[in-house]
C-alpha cells in the first residue's frame, strides 16, 4: 500500500505535464513480481519522491532571480529618464550661458552614463542568472520524467512476463513481433522512456550552455570591478 501511495504521488505531478505517457500498468499484472523486482520498484519510487522534493527550491530560485531582474530593469529605466533630464538641463544652461551650472551638470551626466553602462552589465548578469535557474529547474523536471518513465517501464516488463506466461506465448527480449500480443506489452513504455532520456540530454545541454553564459557575464563584472 505504501508503495502504491508513493507511486501515485509522483505520477500525479508527472501526468500533469505530460500527456503522451502510456497508461498505468494494471496492478493485477504485477502480482507475480519477485522480491528483487519489488525492491527495484520501491527504489525507483523513493528516487521519484526525492527528486520531487528538489523542485520547489529550484522554482523558488527562479522566482527570486526573476524578481532581481525586474528590479534591475526598473532601475535602468530610472537612469535613462535621469539621463534625459540632465540633457535637457544642459541645453537650458547653455541657453543661459551659465558656465558653472554647465560644468556641474556635465559631471552629473558623466556619472549617469557610467551608471547606465554599469547597470547594463548587471542586467546581463541578472538575465544569465535567471536563465540558469530556469535551466536547472527544467533539468530536474526532466530527470523526474525519466524516473517516472523508468518506473512505468519496470512495471511493464513485469507485466509482460505475467501476460506471456498466462497466455503461453513469448518472444526473446529485444526481438520485435509483427503482432500486438502480450510479448510487445512493454514496447510503448520502453519507447517512451527512450524519448524522455533524449529530452533530458537536451535539457542538460541547455543548462551547460547557461552555465557558460553566466560565467562570461561574471567575468565581465569582475574585470570592470562593478559592484552594487
Amino acid at each position: 500500500m505504501k508503495s502504491l501511495i508513493l507511486f501515485l504521488s509522483a505520477a500525479a505531478v508527472f501526468f500533469a505535464g505530460c500527456v503522451t505517457m502510456p497508461g498505468e500498468v494494471n496492478p493485477e499484472y504485477l502480482v507475480d513480481k519477485t522480491a528483487e523486482e519489488n525492491k527495484t520498484i520501491e527504489k525507483l519510487q523513493a528516487s521519484i519522491i526525492a527528486k520531487r522534493q528538489e523542485i520547489p527550491d529550484l522554482k523558488k530560485k527562479v522566482e527570486e532571480a526573476g524578481q532581481r531582474l525586474k528590479v534591475i530593469r526598473g532601475w535602468a529605466v530610472i537612469l535613462k529618464q535621469e539621463k534625459s533630464l540632465l540633457e535637457n538641463k544642459q541645453k537650458h544652461f547653455q541657453l543661459e550661458n551659465d558656465a558653472a551650472k554647465m560644468n556641474a551638470n556635465a559631471k552629473l551626466m558623466i556619472d549617469n552614463d557610467y551608471q547606465i553602462r554599469a547597470e547594463a552589465e548587471r542586467l546581463g548578469y541578472a538575465r544569465a542568472v535567471l536563465e540558469l535557474a530556469e535551466a536547472q529547474q527544467e533539468v530536474a523536471e526532466a530527470e523526474l520524467s525519466v524516473q517516472v518513465a523508468e518506473l512505468a517501464n519496470e512495471k511493464a516488463k513485469i507485466a509482460r512476463t505475467y501476460l506471456v506466461r498466462k497466455q503461453g506465448t513469448t518472444v526473446p527480449d529485444g526481438k520485435k513481433s509483427s503482432s500486438k500480443g502480450p510479448e510487445t506489452f512493454d514496447e510503448k513504455y520502453r519507447n517512451y522512456l527512450d524519448q524522455q532520456r533524449e529530452q533530458l540530454i537536451s535539457k542538460r545541454a541547455a543548462r551547460d550552455e547557461a552555465v557558460k553564459r553566466l560565467k562570461i557575464t561574471e567575468d565581465k563584472l569582475r574585470n570592470k570591478d562593478i559592484t552594487k
